[in-house]
């Protein structure tokens, strides 16, 4: 398409109609929601020493903590040069050949959608459904244990999980100050939630745990001490250790790194963010610093009143269908109610949980939107997909499409056996952002044009510039755990099912971007010639 004076137009407009309404706050609680802090507490404690006995969590946390920081440092300098909204599709698109970034971008979108439905089927399976039960278990209410036992199961779970996504794109089609307001009212009831969690932990005993737990689920699993008993069957069926393993704690160091990939989620609203250098910088590392912090303090004090072998063995059992164990998920927030005996602490406790496993959601469809609006701003994508409400200053038709996908990820998550167990998906993802901080390495010397602009162009560590500098490091952490997670059939793994399905998603990226490049060509457009440019704003 050109216009009336023969000149071809770039963009799909001269402005994005995205407005600068976040500042640094807002920045720091959208990533540290991402990084969901109950869930990482949550899965961590749920399936770390289950599935490897031995690992230390809280060395596993420092170690993921660190590898995180140096990923964020890559990613901060990527987003200062290109402030823009769109994620890695905007830094790979300037350096990359166009495919290959619009490619990874989609397959990092995928895995953000796909995990926002894991997210919902998670609040429910963590947080509503041992609620439930332990109300039930501690009232002798069966109303409640039976409540607790429908919702997990496959209709209910879909259709509660399906309104929990619908609610989410509500809320971003609302305009983007109503999302951050939101976000800090949920923000402050989880952050209230874990330091409940941590009082109550801190005002518990090992000795007064094993005692209630006994008294709640003798009767139950029809046996006077059941809490030694769910660690000798869970031994007797091969779970157990032998001291400190490292190779265990490298392992498990997947379970705090997953989650805090999203402390560094706020480059997919680079374009929506005032002071971008301090808000990004404050934003992400604080929200490493302060997730860990919270974890090291709550994992600590857990496995001092539950128990390591304890955690571990009952998981253990459940998962693997061996033994003993709860017959709802032992997970922090059931055993906190257990520990407490009280149905309105169970509650406080898993709003709590929820609310941080919440903040994944909008989060995650945020990223996924923002990446849709910019490939059409750059003319790879569909025109209606870059409409910008011009009242709300929200992609509309963005966060629709978004919402329809995640019900349909619900979906094959809950219905389908292939489905229900990729995990793979997030290993692609920061295989993506690999590709992506290793194009950065070279960005300052191939696209000096940009790089000469951004406000560390002048800067230098070691004599190079400072984005060759952190896009190594962020690119050497991220290689790190891609292949930490590639030996980890628990967290990710290399199923050649699995590999199959990612490589479908890789396929379909190749072949859109050159459909549409054909398409565009057939409008007298080149997308190419976006590509040279930096991004509209």
């Amino acid at each position: 398409m050109a216009t009336a004076g023969g000149e071809q137009r770039i963009f799909l407009r001269k402005a994005s109609g995205l407005i600068r309404t976040a500042g640094t706050f807002d920045t720091f609680i959208y990533n540290i929601g991402l990084v969901s802090v109950g869930l990482g507490v949550g899965t961590m404690m749920f399936y770390g020493p289950a599935y490897y006995p031995g690992g230390n969590l809280i060395i596993a946390c420092i170690i993921a903590g660190v590898a995180m920081c140096f990923i964020a440092f890559g990613l901060i300098t990527w987003t200062v040069t290109l402030p823009r909204s769109g994620g890695i599709y905007v830094f790979g698109s300037r350096i990359l050949p166009p495919f290959i970034a619009l490619t990874v971008s989609l397959v990092e979108i995928v895995a953000w959608l796909f995990y926002c439905a894991i997210a919902a089927y998670w609040i429910i399976i963590l947080g509503i459904a041992p609620a439930l039960a332990v109300v039930g278990y501690l009232t002798g209410d069966e109303g409640w244990r039976a409540a607790s036992d429908w919702i997990t199961s496959p209709w209910p779970m879909f259709l509660v999980g399906s309104a929990i996504l619908v609610l989410s794109g509500i809320i971003l089609a609302a305009g983007m100050k109503f999302y951050l307001t939101i976000q800090k009212i949920v923000f402050t009831v989880a952050v209230l939630g874990s330091l409940f969690l941590i009082v109550v932990l801190a005002g518990g005993s090992h000795g007064e745990f094993v005692s209630n737990f006994n008294a709640v689920m003798g009767p139950v699993l029809e046996t006077d001490d059941p809490y030694n008993a769910i660690i000798a069957s869970a031994k007797e069926n091969g779970w157990g250790y032998e001291g400190h393993d490292w190779k265990q704690t490298w392992l498990v160091s997947n379970w705090p790194f997953l989650p805090l990939i999203g402390s560094a989620f706020s480059i997919a609203i680079g374009g929506e963010i005032k002071s971008v250098e301090r808000a990004h910088t404050y934003g992400m590392l604080g929200a490493i610093a302060g997730s860990v912090v919270i974890w090291l303090f709550t994992i600590g004090l857990s496995q001092s009143v539950f128990g390591y072998d304890f955690i571990g063995a009952s998981v253990y059992n459940l998962l693997e269908g061996v033994g003993l164990s709860t017959p709802t998920d032992p997970s922090i927030t059931l055993l906190a109610g257990i520990l407490t005996q009280s149905p309105f602490i169970t509650v406080l406790v898993s709003i709590g949980l929820i609310s941080w496993m919440w903040m994944w959601i909008p989060g995650m469809h945020t990223f996924a939107v923002r990446a849709l609006v910019a490939w059409s701003f750059d003319r790879v994508a569909p025109e209606a997909l870059g409409t910008i409400s011009e009242k709300r200053h929200t992609p509309t038709v963005a966060i629709a499409v978004s919402v329809v996908i995640t019900i349909i990820c619900m979906y094959l998550f809950v219905f389908t056996e292939p489905f229900s167990k990729i995990i793979i998906l997030i290993e692609a993802a920061v295989l993506a952002w690999s590709i992506v901080l290793g194009a950065g390495i070279f960005f300052p010397y191939m696209r000096p044009d940009i790089y000469e602009k951004s406000p560390i162009a002048g800067r230098t560590l070691l004599g190079l510039p400072m984005m060759t500098v952190a896009c190594t490091l962020g690119f050497l952490a991220s290689q790190f755990y891609f292949w930490t997670l590639f030996l980890d059939p628990v967290a990710a793994g290399h199923d050649p099912g699995q590999l199959l399905i990612v490589g479908g998603v890789f396929v379909v990226g190749v072949v859109f971007y050159f459909i549409m490049k054909a398409y565009r060509r057939s409008q007298g457009v080149d997308v190419t010639l976006a590509f040279k440019e930096i991004p509209i704003e």
